[in-house]
C-alpha cells in the first residue's frame, strides 16, 4: 500500500491502448520524446510537488502511461486500489489525454475514497463540460499557474471544509449540493521565481513514489533529456496553438508574460546538472526577454560549465550578436527553430512572420559561430498546403544544407492530432481555412478511439481532407529523407528503413511504434546515450540512498 496526501497521476492518451493493438498511430508523436500514447507528464508536476512538499504535503508522482508502456502486465486497477491519498490530481493539459485522464478519474472514484482534481490547459478550457458530464471529477484548478491554488484546495479537502472552496481563486468545482461553481480566473502571477521546482525535493518525491512509476516518460532512463521552463505566455499567434498569445489572453487571463529572473533559471540548471549529466532544454524563445537578460543568464551558465548539452529554441531567427552570446553558454550548444514550411506565404499566414532569407542568414551565422547543431521542424496540415506542395521540403533542406553543411538537420511531422482548443483556428476555423470535426471534449474523446491516426485528427483544411493530410505527411517525409540521404545526414540503412516504413503505412500496414518512431529513429532527435552511472552524480546517488533508507 502506498500512502501519500496527494497523488499526481499521468494517464495515457487512450486508457485501454494495450487492448487496441490494431490501431495505427502513425507519426503523431515522432518528433517528441513521448510514445503515441503521449506518456510524458507536464513539467508542472515537478513545481507542484516541490510547492506542496515544502508546505508539509506528502506528494507522489505516478506516470501510469509510462508504466503501462514499459510493463505490459501492469494492472492499473490493482495499483490504484493500493494507492491511498486524500487528493488525486490528474493532468488534462494536452487534449490528447481527453480519454485516458477521465477514465483514470473514473477508476479512482470507483476504487478509492479520495477527491479527484483535474488541472491543465484542456481542463481549464472544458471545465464546465467536465463538471456537468463527468461526476467522478470533484474540482478543476484553472489557468497556467496552479501551485498556490492547488495547495489551498488540498488544505480545504483534507480538512473536510468544502465550504472553503468558494474562497479559492482559479477554481471550478461541485459544491456539497452538487451544483457547479466557478470562482473566476483571478490568479495570474507575473513573477514566477517562488514557484520554480526544487530538485532535491523532486528526487525525494520520485524515490517515495518509486522510480519506475515516476519517470517523466517511458524511455527517460534510456534517453534522458531535461528541461527548464523559461517563462509562461507567448507573444506570437500561431493559428492552431493552444499556447498562442490569443489563447493565453482570452482563455487563461495572461496578458503579460510570467517570468523568472536569470538567476532563477540558473538555479534550476544548476540543481539539475548537480544530479544528472543529461541534455537540458531551455523551453521558449529567450529573445522576447531581451538581450541583457540573456547576457546575464549566459554569464551564469558560463561560470558553471557543467559539461552537458544545452538546447535553445527560437520562434523567429535571431540576429548574429544574440547568437554570439548563446554560443558561450556551453561547449555543445544546440539550436531549434520551426519554420513549419518552406513556403514563406504559408508560414506567415500560420503565424511565423519571417522570410527564407532571414532563416538562411541565421543558419549561416550558426555555422560560422560553431554551434553543434541546428534542428529545423516542419509541419503538415497548414492552410494552403497540398500533397504536392509539401514535396518541396526536401529540396529546401538541400538548399539550407549547402549554406550550413556542418550543423543543419530537419524533421517533419503532421499537425496532430488536434487543432488546439482555444487557439485562433479553433475559434475562427472558417476564417483560416480549417474545418473542424469536434468542438466538445466528448467529441474529442471519440476521435481518439479511431483505428487510423488521420481519423483522429479534429480538422481538415480547405486544401486537404484528413486522408490527404496523411498522404501529404508521407510525401513530406519521403522528400526530406531522400534529401537527408543525399546530403549524408542519414546512411543507406537508415534511409531504407524510413522508405520501407512509409510504404507499409501507405499500404495500410501498422508498424510497431510503441518501441520506435514510424518515420525516424528516436536517437536522431537528441544527443542520446543510455542513462548509466556516468550520468548520475555522487550527489544524487547519495540523495537516492538517503531517501530509500527513510522510506
Amino acid at each position: 500500500m502506498k500512502r501519500v496526501d496527494v497523488a499526481l497521476i499521468h494517464a495515457p492518451s487512450v486508457y485501454d491502448f494495450r487492448e487496441r493493438p490494431y490501431v495505427h498511430y502513425g507519426p503523431i508523436s515522432d518528433v517528441i520524446p513521448s510514445k503515441p500514447v503521449f506518456d510524458m507528464y507536464p513539467a508542472g508536476f515537478f513545481s507542484l510537488a516541490s510547492y506542496l512538499e515544502e508546505r508539509g504535503v506528502k506528494t507522489g508522482i505516478f506516470n501510469l502511461a509510462a508504466k503501462m508502456v514499459n510493463d505490459p502486465r501492469f494492472d492499473v486497477p490493482r495499483f490504484l486500489r493500493s494507492l491511498e491519498a486524500s487528493v488525486y490530481g490528474i493532468d488534462l493539459h494536452w487534449l490528447v489525454h481527453a480519454h485516458g485522464a477521465l477514465e483514470i478519474a473514473r477508476l479512482v472514484k470507483e476504487l478509492r475514497k479520495g477527491h479527484v482534481v483535474l488541472g491543465g490547459f484542456s481542463a481549464t478550457y472544458y471545465w464546465r463540460e467536465i463538471l456537468e458530464k463527468f461526476p467522478y471529477v470533484d474540482a478543476i484548478v484553472l489557468g497556467d499557474t496552479t501551485e498556490p491554488v492547488f495547495f489551498e484546495v488540498v488544505q480545504a479537502l483534507e480538512a473536510g471544509r468544502l465550504d472553503k472552496l468558494g474562497e479559492v481563486p482559479n477554481l471550478a468545482y461541485r459544491d456539497e449540493n452538487g451544483r457547479v461553481r466557478f470562482n473566476g480566473l483571478r490568479y495570474v502571477p507575473v513573477e514566477l521565481d517562488e514557484l520554480r521546482p526544487k530538485y532535491d525535493i523532486v528526487v525525494k518525491v520520485m524515490v517515495r513514489s518509486g522510480i519506475t512509476y515516476s519517470i517523466p516518460w517511458s524511455t527517460f532512463l534510456k534517453h534522458p533529456v531535461t528541461a527548464v521552463i523559461t517563462y509562461k505566455g507567448c507573444t506570437f499567434n500561431c493559428l492552431a496553438c493552444g499556447g498562442s498569445r490569443f489563447t493565453y489572453n482570452v482563455i487563461y487571463g495572461r496578458r503579460k508574460l510570467g517570468v523568472k529572473k536569470p538567476e532563477t533559471l540558473f538555479e534550476e540548471y544548476k540543481e539539475i546538472t548537480e544530479r544528472l549529466k543529461a541534455p537540458i532544454f531551455f523551453v521558449n524563445d529567450l529573445q522576447v526577454l531581451g538581450k541583457s537578460y540573456v547576457e546575464r543568464l549566459v554569464s551564469l551558465l558560463r561560470s558553471e560549465r557543467a559539461g552537458v548539452e544545452v538546447f535553445f529554441e527560437f520562434f523567429t531567427p535571431p540576429p548574429r550578436d544574440f547568437l554570439a552570446v548563446l554560443r558561450s553558454a556551453e561547449e555543445r550548444v544546440y539550436l531549434q527553430i520551426s519554420p513549419e514550411t518552406h513556403d514563406e506565404s504559408i508560414r506567415s499566414t500560420y503565424g511565423r512572420p519571417y522570410t527564407n532569407s532571414s532563416l538562411k542568414a541565421f543558419l549561416r551565422n550558426a555555422e560560422d559561430l560553431g554551434f553543434t547543431r541546428v534542428d529545423l521542424y516542419f509541419m503538415v496540415g497548414l492552410p494552403g498546403q497540398t500533397p504536392e506542395n509539401v514535396k518541396g521540403i526536401g529540396s529546401f533542406f538541400e538548399e539550407l544544407r549547402r549554406i550550413a553543411p556542418k550543423v543543419v538537420d530537419a524533421f517533419v511531422a503532421p499537425l496532430a492530432p488536434f487543432v488546439d482548443p482555444g487557439s485562433p483556428a479553433f475559434h475562427m476555423s472558417g476564417k483560416y481555412g480549417y474545418r473542424l470535426f469536434a468542438y466538445t471534449l466528448s467529441d474529442h474523446r471519440k476521435l481518439l478511439l479511431a483505428d487510423k491516426w488521420y481519423l483522429m485528427l479534429n480538422y481538415e483544411t480547405r486544401w486537404m481532407t484528413r486522408a490527404e493530410i496523411a498522404a501529404a505527411t508521407y510525401n513530406a517525409v519521403e522528400s526530406l529523407a531522400t534529401s537527408k540521404y543525399r546530403a549524408g545526414v542519414i546512411d543507406e540503412e537508415y534511409f531504407r528503413e524510413v522508405m520501407e516504413s512509409i510504404q507499409l503505412a501507405r499500404r495500410g500496414g501498422r508498424p510497431e511504434i510503441l518501441d520506435s518512431k514510424e518515420t525516424l529513429r528516436e536517437e536522431e532527435l537528441y544527443p542520446m546515450k543510455a542513462l548509466n552511472l556516468s550520468y548520475l552524480t555522487p550527489k544524487v546517488i547519495l540523495e537516492i540512498a538517503k531517501y530509500m533508507v527513510r522510506s
